[in-house]
């Protein structure tokens, strides 16, 4: 197996998994989305509240802000030497202190890391009229999407199978495949239908059902286009390489099970 990016700026990204199978491909984005360790807040005390929210609410919404994540200054929880009571090393707190009339940002917040700050500056938290004020401190943790979506680093982690598309001898340029196919993937070359854009077939064989010569052939093949966006914790590439240690150490766990049996 190999992989080749076909674009990347960091937050979104497309690449191809060539030679791979439906399985690891599907495992892979599954790692991406619950097995890659994010900061975000855990809990939230309120010491001034007196908003129009409640403080289930505003703690919910503090919750789904992002927050720049670098895992390697962090230990999860359950195995920091303060055993999950909380230090330094294990979580972060952000503090808030304002008074209307205001809007509330993200970037309002202030973060005891300089690292570890929102992703935006400009996500609204709540609007607060004169005499209001809110004032709390929001702890974050190292946590896994598969326990709350707040820690999934990525917002969209798709696949899809690249196709092989052929065209025939019995092709008599009719130029039905042209007019129905909704990706461009054939075009007219003088008086000939050719395959233009291979890479954008989305299998979904139009053009195999309006050809009345059967003269296109689709196949799928062992590659793979993934389409990665990610929050802004990290970028798509450190991801998707902790995303595949999190599969190595699954696997080397399952072998070592298999041979205690």
């Amino acid at each position: 197996m190999k992989v080749e990016f076909v674009r990347d700026d960091g937050i979104t990204a497309e690449f191809i998994l060539r030679d791979s199978n439906p399985a690891f491909a599907n495992a892979w984005r599954r790692a991406m989305k619950s097995h890659v360790p994010t900061l975000a807040v855990d809990y939230v005390d309120f010491y001034m509240n007196s908003s129009y929210l409640y403080d289930e609410i505003l703690a919910h919404r503090i919750g789904l802000v992002p927050l720049k994540t670098n895992v390697d200054k962090f230990n999860l929880q359950e195995n920091c030497v303060c055993g999950g009571e909380g230090c330094p090393s294990c979580q972060v707190s952000l503090r808030l202190n304002v008074e209307g009339p205001k809007v509330v940002y993200s970037g309002d917040f202030i973060s005891d890391d300089p690292e570890t700050q929102p992703v935006f500056d400009n996500i609204p938290i709540v609007e607060l009229y004169e005499g209001q004020q809110l004032m709390l401190e929001a702890v974050a943790r190292l946590g896994f999407g598969r326990e709350h979506a707040k820690f999934q680093p990525v917002s969209v982690c798709t696949y899809r199978i690249l196709g092989k598309v052929e065209i025939g001898e019995e092709c008599t340029d009719c130029g039905r495949c042209i007019e129905i196919c909704p990706k461009g993937v054939f075009a007219e070359e003088g008086e000939k239908v050719v395959v233009k854009n291979e890479y954008e077939c989305s299998l979904c064989r139009d053009c195999v059902k309006v050809c009345e010569e059967n003269a296109i052939k689709i196949t799928e093949t062992d590659d793979f286009v993934f389409k990665v966006e990610s929050v802004g914790q990290m970028e798509v590439r450190e991801i998707a390489r902790r995303a595949l240690e999190a599969l190595k150490s699954k696997a080397e766990e399952m072998n070592r099970l298999l041979e205690e049996l």
